[in-house]
Formats: C-alpha cells, sequence, structure tokens
C-alpha cells in the first residue's frame, strides 16, 4: 500500500496543480490581505470571500512538531520515526507537514527550513520541509 494522496475538489485544486509545477500556493483575501490556510470559501480574518491564489517562498521555520513512531498506515511503515510538523512560513500562516531529510533526534524548535517535494503514486506530488543548511 502506498501513502496516501490527498481528495481534490473545486477549492483545493489550484493548490494541488500549482504543486504539481513545484510551486506552493496560498490563498490570500484581497480586501484585508490576510493569508487563508486551510483552503477555505472565506477569509478567516475578515469573512470576505474575495480570495485570490499567491505564490509564498517556501521559507519557514519549525513551530512545533511531533515524532511518529508507529505507522498509521502500511504506507508509512518503510517510514517511521518520521517528524510531523507545523511549520511557519516566512509569510505568516503555519501549515502542518512532514519534516524531511534530517535526524529526527537534532530536530528543534524554531529550526530554519526549506520547501522540498516528495513524489508519491504515480509522481504526484506533496509539499514537504527539510532543514536549512
Amino acid at each position: 500500500m502506498s501513502k496516501l494522496l490527498p481528495n481534490i475538489d473545486d477549492l483545493t485544486r489550484p493548490f494541488w496543480d500549482a504543486a504539481q509545477q513545484r510551486q506552493l500556493l496560498m490563498q490570500r483575501c484581497v480586501d484585508c490581505d490576510a493569508y487563508v490556510w486551510h483552503p477555505q470559501p472565506w477569509c478567516r480574518a475578515c469573512y470576505g470571500q474575495r480570495l485570490a491564489w499567491q505564490p509564498v517562498r517556501g521559507v519557514a521555520e519549525l513551530f512545533t512538531y511531533s515524532v511518529v513512531h508507529y505507522a498509521p498506515l502500511p504506507g508509512y511503515a518503510n517510514e517511521v520515526p518520521y517528524v510531523l510538523a507545523t511549520v511557519r512560513l516566512a509569510e505568516g500562516p503555519q501549515m502542518m507537514t512532514n519534516l524531511v531529510g534530517c535526524d529526527w533526534r537534532q530536530v528543534h524548535i524554531g529550526m530554519p527550513l526549506r520547501l522540498c517535494w516528495e513524489a508519491r503514486a504515480d509522481g504526484f506530488l506533496v509539499p514537504q520541509f527539510t532543514p536549512v543548511g
């Protein structure tokens, strides 16, 4: 069994289409400039419905994390232990992701991170983060 792939709908399709081009997009409110993450039909800050997709740089710092030692599904069995992380993007919003390319024992809050991509089934790209340097 392989790793999970997202359920893509009309709301999330722009995000996943851009991800397949190795571009990280987030919604941003046209009315108040707030970033919106996860994709929503309205702004969480002002409840405006005029949202536009904008690229973000993929620069982040580790906000919090958990080390997963037990695979939730068979497709993740070869990955444990792995780091499930919440990262704070340079633009401000936080997103949940996996931290890859490092020893979990070296992970610490505040560490600088950069965007990378994991290819899953059929080459489907999923954003991940890895330490800088």
